[in-house]
């Protein structure tokens, strides 16, 4: 399948590794893909509605390894995660539960540092990704192309309704539906 990704497309899947290696991931997640499409603007109709690399980024952390759901199922027990990281900036300076840290130059060098906690090597796709990636080839198909673009890879991702991807695109104030809208409208242009 990879034969027919466009050059973007496959840098986008290699930054969706790099960036689930950066956090320490043991698969690479549908969050991770979706950056991997926005990083150096991959994705010009995703910028027009405001979801850029950093922005993304920032939410991804934001939200850290707890999805919606288990941010839910912890506020009915009484947990409310933004007093414990409220508390835990008080305690500690603000950030102190970033991850990644959201300079670029401490980034580079926590890569070296962190380089033997780091997964080493290909790191799998979790299902969600893995299914994205099938999607994005049932959409180009779809779609009449006989390449599969980063516009692809983002509708695959739509498609698998993960709920990292969809809470990621709201908190940057859009939807799925928005984004589809934008995405086949680009790809028809190009047609």
């Amino acid at each position: 399948m990879f034969e027919r990704f466009t050059k973007e497309a496959r840098t986008a899947v290699v930054w969706a590794q790099e960036e689930a290696r950066e956090l320490r991931a043991s698969r690479v997640g549908a969050e991770h893909l979706l950056l991997g499409t926005v990083f150096r603007d991959g994705c010009p109709p995703l910028a027009r509605l405001g979801v850029m690399a950093e922005a993304l980024r920032q939410v991804l952390r934001a939200a850290g390894p707890l999805g919606e759901e288990d941010a839910a199922a912890l506020r009915s027990l009484g947990i409310d995660l933004d007093a414990v990281r409220d508390r835990a900036e008080h305690a500690f300076g603000a950030g102190a539960l970033d991850w990644p840290d959201p300079d670029p130059a401490a980034r580079r060098g926590r890569r070296r540092r962190a380089a033997e906690g780091a997964p080493k090597g290909h790191i799998p796709f979790a299902p969600a990704a893995k299914r994205a990636l099938e999607l994005s080839l049932r959409e180009a198909q779809g779609l009449g192309h006989g390449f599969i673009a980063v516009p692809h890879l983002v509708l695959g991702l739509l498609g698998t309704g993960d709920p990292a991807v969809t809470s990621a695109l709201r908190r940057l104030g859009t939807d799925e539906a928005a984004v589809r809208t934008e995405l086949l409208v680009d790809l028809r242009r190009a047609a």
